[in-house]
């Protein structure tokens, strides 16, 4: 008898174990609601937080996972998932980050500029990759030029995809590249910017002009984070469009993939082209418009 009271008793935990959790996020400084944030738990599943802020995600491990709520212009929060409750809503505060962000956008606007040069792979590439909502695809702009400058557009190349059951939102980063580390590194801007893409063949071009985004000498790296702005959808439901990209056998261009701000990881796409005899990479045709400061 005592045997089956435990059994019992290990079942109901593990049933009890598994809950959904509600939360809203907000800024902790004036309680506006924060769209679109990253809500990761430690075993990698993610979603992000509506346009009112609400978000809702199933967990198994309740007594154990980790919530992490992440947005650029916000402290990141690890919250441990046992204190939200069933059937309450959690109140998620996200602190603003006190950067000196905006003494370079004001000083950048003084400064005169000259030539500018479209930057990035922009050869004509015939495949199509989907990304997947929740992923942000991160490349290397290098600068050959070791000039200093500033970022007027951004473009992104893309193709429809036929079985799209949304269209994604796209939110637009920028990153010093963090050439020990080989990854993007600290932001060059410390705001969202989201973009509303159409699902079909073309150049979306994206003006950052006025944003006054510094371009450095050894080059940026530039990422695009597909976004659900839909709010609750089916599991696995398709996103559109897909990048374009091109096969290339030079190492230069690198690639980055990072789920739910989880951390950067290795992002091109190895393939053999078969009319080709070596081996090379696909990367995503992602590039930026730059204006070099005049000397």
């Amino acid at each position: 008898m005592n045997t089956i009271k435990r059994l019992i008793f290990l079942l109901s935990i593990n049933f009890c174990a598994a809950q959904s959790i509600n939360g809203v996020v907000k800024d902790s400084l004036t309680g506006e609601a924060i769209a679109y944030a990253n809500i990761l738990l430690k075993n990698g599943k993610g979603t992000y937080s509506d346009e009112l802020g609400s978000f809702k995600l199933k967990v198994k491990n309740v007594h154990t996972d980790t919530l992490k709520v992440s947005t650029i212009g916000y402290q990141s929060k690890l919250i441990a998932v046992n204190v939200f409750k069933n059937n309450l809503t959690y109140e998620v505060l996200l602190a603003p980050k006190t950067e000196g962000l905006d003494e370079v956008l004001i000083s950048s606007k003084k400064l005169k500029y000259g030539k500018k040069e479209i930057l990035g792979e922009q050869r004509d590439g015939n495949q199509s990759v989907t990304s997947l909502i929740g992923y942000e695809t991160a490349v290397l702009i290098e600068n050959l030029k070791n000039k200093t400058g500033k970022v007027k557009r951004v473009y992104i190349n893309l193709k429809n995809r036929k079985d799209a059951e949304y269209i994604a939102t796209f939110n637009v980063k920028f990153y010093q590249f963090d050439s020990i580390a080989n990854a993007p590194g600290e932001l060059l801007y410390n705001e969202n910017i989201y973009v509303h893409p159409k699902n079909k063949k073309y150049k979306l071009w994206v003006n950052v002009e006025d944003l006054g985004i510094p371009f450095p000498e050894n080059g940026m790296c530039v990422g695009v984070e597909m976004v659900n702005a839909h709010g609750k959808v089916k599991k696995y439901a398709y996103f559109g469009p897909m990048y374009r990209y091109t096969f290339t056998e030079d190492k230069t261009l690198q690639t980055w993939s990072n789920y739910h701000n989880s951390g950067w990881r290795r992002g091109a796409i190895d393939y053999k082209n078969p009319k080709r005899t070596k081996v090379g990479f696909l990367n995503p045709m992602i590039g930026v418009e730059v204006e070099y400061l005049l000397e």
